[in-house]
């Protein structure tokens, strides 16, 4: 039987071998390597290895449109005999993938990350406190809010976004009250204090690094309220639910200070930002760690002006790699702050791990990087779009290439701690100083402005709304009311835009570093859990030696 299996695997590796076969042989062969190596990791040997390696850098491999299909095969390989039992091979087989990852591209690089981030981890998500059992929420006054005559007299109540917030007297925290905008909100709404009840009573080693607000519970127990009176009067442009339905929670004095706003409420310099973001990021790992995933700290989108009409509603799936959508205009308000993150109705529970786990966990990889990048360009915001002579805006001057690289490092290795117990091996997964060159290429200067209104897109908007819709990305009203709807697609200036309308992203380097740092943190994490922690950091910095 055992000859047989060894004959099958020789033959298998000669045909991947030779120049003589078409892709079709070679991707049938590496198929069936693959099941052989899932069934029989022990047959694996140095030469099998090195031939599955071979493949990643053959470059009619690498030319060839399919051959991603290919290159997971392979990888699927190299992961079989990774974690098979008696397999001389295990480690030798890691060290091929960690290779691709930081040294790999195009279909290849994907094809592992994607391979890698389908090893199988174990979670034990939380409890949650339960719903009130409040048929309807109470009417509230605004006198009768917990915590209300702590409110500073002296003023500074204000709207921020949908949320009205009422400084503290003493300067020891702000008085928040957040609303919904319509029915959809409402049950968000209602989690977010959940969160916030479960985040307080659970936070452990947290304690002092995460400022989770305070939520405040109503006479009857519940969270959620109706506010029947306003304070201070309600923005024109501000639409929130008719009844007034609202939650109530005691911030710290920073929670609307971010991480991107260099000199602002926090007055941020260069030096802090790399240190608050590693502690962003040790928070969301730790989370991660937990099932629990926060999956909005920016919008992320592909196509912002089709929402109504994809099936996706425009949003970004960084695997991908396509157009990011007005990537600066995304980073105004982050849910990231200098006391941690915020807006917990946007927490999710991963009950099982799935593939969409390793996408959410690259979409907050990816939301950390633009925002680190925002940090530099938000030192003068008003330098973006197109000169008058039509040239883009360079802001690349705005940049520090050491302070970047700094907080991307930091940022990875906060979260792969976070989410894994165990330290990242040294050597990162991805050439960092070819990243940070990139950014600064593409992120500093604003290449791609225009976005496309298409007929069909005009065609389910009212005239009102395509009048707003126009004015409100800066067209005069008068131009406005004068355009005729469906009638021609519309180039409106709307960027900057990471990649030209409808295409591929322009910062490939980006999305290839997410998925590896994401793939990392997973293979870290299903270390930690099937073997002895001594083990796993040895292994780990093996593997990270044998990388460099």
């Amino acid at each position: 039987m055992e000859e047989r299996l060894v004959r099958e695997r020789r033959r298998l590796e000669e045909t991947l071998c030779s120049p003589w076969f078409d892709f079709i042989a070679k991707f049938m062969a590496t198929r069936n390597l693959h099941e052989l190596m899932r069934e029989y990791p022990a047959l694996a040997t140095e030469q099998c290895v090195a031939v599955l390696a071979d493949l990643f850098v053959d470059p009619r491999l690498v030319a060839e449109r399919q051959g991603l299909f290919l290159f997971r095969e392979a990888a699927g390989a190299l992961l079989a005999v990774y974690r098979g039992e008696g397999s001389a091979r295990s480690e030798a087989a890691m060290q091929v993938l960690y290779g691709q990852l930081r040294h790999g591209s195009g279909a290849g690089q994907r094809a592992v990350c994607e391979i890698l981030a389908g090893l199988p981890l174990t979670f034990s998500p939380p409890s949650l406190p339960p719903h009130s059992t409040d048929e309807v929420p109470p009417l509230l006054a605004w006198r009768d809010l917990p915590d209300a005559e702590l409110v500073d007299g002296r003023g500074g109540m204000a709207f921020v976004g949908r949320s009205l917030v009422a400084p503290l007297a003493g300067g020891v925290g702000l008085l928040v009250v957040k609303f919904a905008r319509g029915d959809d909100s409402v049950p968000a709404l209602a989690d977010e204090a959940r969160w916030l009840a479960w985040l307080r009573g659970n936070l452990g080693d947290f304690a002092g690094t995460f400022a989770v607000p305070r939520p405040l519970a109503t006479p009857s127990g519940g969270f959620l309220f109706r506010l029947g009176d306003l304070p201070v009067p309600r923005p024109s442009h501000l639409s929130l639910h008719p009844r007034g339905y609202a939650i109530a929670f005691v911030a710290p004095p920073d929670y609307y200070c971010y991480l991107n706003e260099p000199g602002g409420a926090a007055d941020l310099t260069d030096g802090e930002l790399p240190a608050l973001l590693a502690k962003n990021a040790m928070i969301l790992g730790r989370l991660a760690g937990q099932g629990i995933m926060h999956d909005a700290l920016i919008p992320l989108f592909h196509n912002r002006v089709q929402r109504d009409r994809r099936a996706d509603g425009g949003y970004y799936d960084w695997t991908l790699g396509g157009r990011l959508d007005r990537w600066l205009e995304s980073c105004r308000h982050p849910n990231l702050g200098v006391g941690g993150p915020r807006d917990f109705e946007h927490l999710l529970l991963a009950v099982a791990p799935r593939r969409d786990f390793y996408q959410q966990m690259g979409a907050q990889f990816l939301s950390m990087l633009l925002v680190a990048a925002s940090y530099f360009r938000n030192k003068e915001p008003e330098l973006q779009g197109v000169l008058p002579d039509g040239a883009p805006v360079d802001a690349r001057h705005l940049f520090d290439r050491v302070v970047l690289g700094l907080a991307i490092e930091g940022m990875y290795r906060a979260y792969h701690l976070g989410f894994t117990g165990l330290a990242a091996p040294e050597a990162l997964p991805f050439d960092l100083d070819r990243l940070v060159q990139r950014m600064i290429a593409e992120m500093g200067v604003d290449h791609h402005m225009d976005e496309i209104l298409r007929v069909a897109d005009q065609s389910v908007m009212s005239d009102a709304d395509f009048i707003e819709f126009l004015c409100r990305r800066g067209y005069p009203e008068s131009k406005a009311v004068s355009c005729e709807r469906g009638r021609e697609d519309i180039v409106l200036r709307t960027g900057p835009h990471l990649g030209g309308f409808n295409q591929a992203i322009s910062l490939p380097e980006m999305v290839e570093a997410v998925g590896a740092m994401a793939a990392m943190c997973v293979v870290g994490r299903y270390r930690a859990e099937h073997r002895a922690d001594g083990d796993a950091q040895a292994d780990a910095s093996a593997s990270a030696d044998a990388v460099c």
